[in-house]
């Protein structure tokens, strides 16, 4: 019997709207839905994975214990009273700190994770939480905390109006958008250009979505900043400071513009390998082109100025006067409010409240990078790791020195694992707790909705029934809590209880139905009954103007020039490249990451139909430096740096700046015991076992994952 079911996928950010097509108990075809109100058939390869995920034989189906080296199956009730007691036990030898959490980036497409992972993480009660976030966005995150008051108040590109979109570091033809949602990107790329705008891209690749923009320019890796301080010069330099209707609302515009006056163009260009006629044209660009707006995703996040690259981005729009304005960046009014839910919460972000114990790195909305995770582990004292959850994370393959984590993994007194897989870094657990799978449960976005190119609200209902006996990762999650906490009475243990007892029979629908009908749109009468009625959705309009009411600064004025991130600049004009940029010694590169559009995460690589295409897990070089170091193509090549050494296979481009090399994210499924029979049969190599966890934004503490120094060379055969 056949059955259709309109699905969002939940694969990326994009957020596409599916038809599932059921056929018995195992046939399922899945294609875009014409009629979703976003995405409108546009969907990529990565919605396949959906049916892969749940019908892999290689998925968990049910908990497992190691037991003299081995997981054994364990019941559920089981598995969560000896976790809980060992937790306890734990806290109760060493302190609350001896209990570490983990959360991967697979937890913000997950609404119950949203929910339930603060609730989780105060019943620990441990200072030592690190997440996905410190390798990746978490300099756009503490900007929009310390100028608009809430880390989740994100500026949205909005890509369906301007007029001029320059990008720096981004790869929205793989991506499909980063911290903008906006489903078919490729084809709105191609729109801004058709009606007469241009896309101009900085990218040290030329990307697969170079192909698509107007003008790509290579640019050095790292040195962003540079350029996008020679650009807000001429802003200043050429009196194009023209807020507009922001000029009420604005902060430190006179304390601003001293701080750019001594900078050399000449320097910036020798800095950053952009000529210097370029740069004087895209700010001519900025000029003529109304509106505009300027956007910079992880290549600039993860490097080692990423939050002063965030804060320009942002002043470029704002003395541009393209922020909060149509065809700029503008924020988003979503149906379920994540910004003004976190705000009601107490949550809307902190910065240096605390340091980390070994290397002194600051805190950030409540977590601490995960780039000294290793070392909290492995150094003795006060407050030592002794046991780490990880939830819906792989940080053995996905952060930086994943050989030192490794190690550390081992010392662990428990570990526990929330995870489909028994991965690269679940296999070291002493539990695995697997989930159901998205397909198994209903599904609502509450972050991405917030990081939508248009307003839109949409439900998903699950696809196929979850087995007897499964949980999904907000009920484990929900049992764990209930459980731990060495110091609770007998009153705390009822409260918990009722709050248990409250969840269960409240369930994240009933959730999602509070959130709308207390959300910004509550007067349209929009319930989750209306919502289901509506499978491809809402269209709640497009991004609008918000501001002063939308800011969370207490005097509802955007800050230009925080505190925090003026001592930034001071770091970052201390710089030595400033006076002379360093050269390149023989042999020496600078490299970057990539990833293809079948690969988000990790465990994808175990997905049938996103594994069908050849080795993805190469390195790109230019062919003169090849021909300068004697590598051929097709070649093996070593690649090192102060903490590994790895060997992968070589392709020669000329797509590729010279001086700069490419290893894609996310592989290395050839160590351990893991269970990723298809990964495994091409496990590339881990591009974290040669990033040096010690490298890191001083301001931030965000990993330094774009512009480290690697020696590349032939390996003899």
């Amino acid at each position: 019997m056949s059955q259709s079911v309109k699905r969002v996928c939940n694969l990326c950010e994009a957020m596409c709207g599916l038809t599932i097509e059921m056929n018995g108990d195992q046939a399922m075809t899945i294609r875009g839905n014409k009629d979703d109100v976003f995405s409108q058939g546009a969907f990529c390869p990565k919605s396949q994975g959906l049916r892969d995920l749940w019908q892999d034989p290689d998925r968990l189906r049910g908990p497992l214990k190691k037991v003299n080296g081995q997981f054994q199956p364990i019941a559920w009730e089981k598995a969560f009273q000896e976790i809980a007691d060992k937790i306890n036990q734990l806290q109760k030898d060493h302190g609350r700190a001896a209990i570490a959490t983990y959360a991967g980036n697979p937890n913000t497409h997950n609404f119950g994770n949203l929910i339930l992972l603060p609730l989780f993480l105060r019943g620990i009660r441990s200072p030592n939480k690190f997440s996905a976030t410190s390798v990746d966005q978490l300099p756009h995150m503490l900007v929009s905390y310390l100028m608009f008051g809430h880390q989740l108040l994100l500026p949205i590109a909005d890509v369906d109006h301007t007029r001029y979109m320059l990008m720096f570091g981004a790869n929205p033809a793989v991506s499909n958008g980063s911290l903008l949602s906006s489903a078919g990107l490729a084809t709105r790329l191609k729109a801004i250009q058709h009606r007469g705008g241009k896309v101009v891209l900085f990218d040290p690749r030329y990307t697969e979505t170079a192909s698509l923009v107007t003008e790509h320019y290579f640019i050095k890796p790292g040195t962003d900043a540079f350029l996008l301080a020679g650009l807000v010069k001429l802003i200043f330099d050429r009196k194009l400071v023209k807020p507009g209707r922001l000029s009420s609302m604005l902060k430190g515009l006179v304390q601003l513009e001293p701080l750019f006056t001594d900078i050399d163009l000449d320097q910036v260009s020798a800095v950053t390998g952009v000529k210097r006629e370029v740069i004087e044209q895209v700010a001519t660009d900025l000029e003529t082109h109304e509106p505009a707006l300027c956007y910079g995703r992880m290549g600039v996040s993860t490097q080692a100025y990423g939050a002063v690259c965030q804060w320009l981005i942002n002043l470029i729009n704002i003395l541009r006067g393209n922020f909060d304005r149509t065809g700029g960046v503008l924020f988003t009014k979503p149906a379920f409010d994540v910004v003004d839910l976190a705000n009601r919460m107490g949550s809307r972000g902190s910065f240096r409240r605390r340091k980390s114990r070994v290397h002194q790195l600051p805190e950030f909305g409540g977590e601490m990078p995960v780039s000294t995770l290793a070392d909290e582990i492995l150094t003795p004292g006060e407050g030592q790791i002794k046991a780490l959850i990880t939830i819906a994370g792989n940080p053995v393959l996905t952060t930086p020195n994943g050989r030192k984590l490794e190690k550390a993994l081992e010392q662990l007194e428990l570990q526990v694992a929330i995870d489909f897989y028994q991965n690269e870094t679940s296999s070291r657990a002493d539990y695995i707790l697997p989930p159901t799978t998205s397909l198994e449960h209903s599904h609502y976005d509450l972050i991405f909705n917030a990081l939508a190119s248009r307003n839109i609200v949409r439900y998903s209902p699950s696809v196929v029934p979850a087995p007897k006996d499964s949980y999904e990762d907000w009920e484990i999650m929900l049992e764990l809590w209930a459980r731990i906490g060495y110091k609770d009475s007998l009153i705390d243990r009822s409260k918990k209880l009722l709050v248990k007892k409250s969840m269960q029979a409240l369930g994240m629908e009933r959730l999602v139905d509070l959130g709308l009908r207390l959300g910004p749109y509550r007067k349209t009468g929009l319930t989750l009954h209306k919502l289901k009625k509506m499978p491809d959705g809402i269209d709640l309009g497009p991004l609008k103007p918000s501001l002063p009411e939308r800011l969370y600064t207490k005097d509802k004025r955007i800050d230009l020039c925080p505190q925090p991130l003026l001592e930034a600049w001071q770091i970052f004009r201390s710089d030595p490249a400033w006076k002379q940029p360093q050269g390149m010694d023989s042999g020496e590169f600078l490299l970057i990451g990539r990833r293809n559009l079948k690969s988000n995460n990790s465990w994808m690589h175990n997905l049938p139909s996103l594994a069908r295409s050849k080795n993805q897990c190469y390195l790109i070089m230019n062919k003169q430096d090849a021909a300068s170091c004697r590598i051929e193509d097709g070649s093996q090549v070593q690649v090192s740096s102060p903490v590994g050494t790895i060997a992968l296979p070589v392709m020669l481009s000329e797509r590729i700046m010279p001086g700069v090399v490419s290893i894609p994210h996310g592989w290395g499924h050839n160590r351990g015991p893991s269970r990723l029979t298809l990964a495994s049969q091409s496990p590339g190599v881990s591009l974290n076992d040669i990033m040096d966890d010690r490298q890191v934004d001083r301001f931030s503490g965000n990993a330094i994952l774009n512009g480290q120094r690697v020696r590349v060379s032939a390996l003899s055969q």
